[in-house]
């Protein structure tokens, strides 16, 4: 049951935050990097090497994207 609430917060976080992402928001790349985050977890727990790594890269982008645009006061 942990492991659907899990894939749940990953998938429902990455939609929400590309849609913000989209809105210009802060927030956007935030919530996704926590939504890649709990894909890391899945894709370990899993032994789904793919989604790990894919989860990996994409936290570390995601956390450049908000390093990024908090410098250039974007609103959360």
């Amino acid at each position: 049951m942990v492991d659907f609430f899990v894939q749940g917060a990953s998938a429902g976080g990455l939609f929400y935050g590309l849609w913000e992402m989209g809105n210009g928001k802060l927030r956007g790349p935030a919530i996704t990097c926590i939504a890649e985050l709990c894909a890391t977890y899945v894709g370990v727990s899993h032994h789904v090497w793919s989604l790990t790594l894919i989860g990996v890269g994409l936290t570390f982008v995601q956390g450049r994207n908000f390093i990024k645009w908090s410098q250039e006061g974007r609103k959360f």
